[in-house]
Parts: C-alpha cells; sequence; structure tokens
C-alpha cells in the first residue's frame, strides 16, 4: 500500500470552495473517465474535486513538471489504460502536481478554473 505523503495533509485547502468539506477534498483527487451530462461528446479522463470534474485533457498543457504533463496527457484519453500501465512513479508525478495546483493561492488556478 502507498504510503502516505504531503498530498494527505489534513491542512491543505483549495481554491474549490466545494471541496472543503465534501467526499473529494483535495487531499482525494480519484481518477475517473466523464463526458458532460447531457452531451454525446467523447469521454475523457478527469479528476474529482468537490461537485466539480477537473478534465485532465485540458490541464495536460499547463501543468508545469514535464513528468506531470506527460502523465496528465495520458490520463486524459477516453481510457484510463495508458496512465495506469506508467506505473507509481507517473502516478505520485501527477498527484502532487494536481494538488499542489488546486491548493488554496497556487498560481495556475485562472488557468485551471476553465477546466473545471
Amino acid at each position: 500500500m502507498p504510503s502516505l505523503d504531503a498530498t494527505h495533509d489534513p491542512s491543505l485547502i483549495s481554491w474549490v470552495s466545494s471541496a472543503q468539506g465534501s467526499d473529494f477534498p483535495i487531499q482525494n483527487l480519484p481518477f475517473g473517465v466523464f463526458r458532460r451530462s447531457g452531451t454525446s461528446e467523447s469521454f475523457r479522463g478527469g479528476v474529482a474535486i468537490g461537485d466539480q470534474i477537473l478534465d485532465l485533457s485540458a490541464t495536460a498543457d499547463v501543468l508545469e513538471d514535464f513528468e506531470a504533463s506527460r502523465a496528465c496527457a495520458a490520463a486524459g484519453e477516453s481510457t484510463l489504460n495508458r496512465f495506469m500501465a506508467m506505473g507509481p512513479t507517473a502516478w505520485r508525478a501527477l498527484r502532487h502536481a494536481l494538488s499542489s495546483a488546486l491548493a488554496s493561492g497556487s498560481s495556475l488556478e485562472g488557468r485551471l478554473r476553465s477546466a473545471l
């Protein structure tokens, strides 16, 4: 089982206001595949935060870490298969980058709002 790290710190707060007190706070960023309700658009990868989903296909170019960006591009595809095949190093890099990007005070907030 993976050990807990700084991304699980209970004092972390997200700029996504609905994350506080929800099933999907910044400490719990589950990956999944989604499409917007009522559309026939293609499915793509996302991560839940509060009552929203961060579209990972629209996030890869925003992340500043190369490894995290590469993992994010894979996680943004229509299945999570390629991302999962990348292994723990890529998973950790993306989790750390997303935690930092979604944290209160992040310089990426303005660029990520449109990806929610």
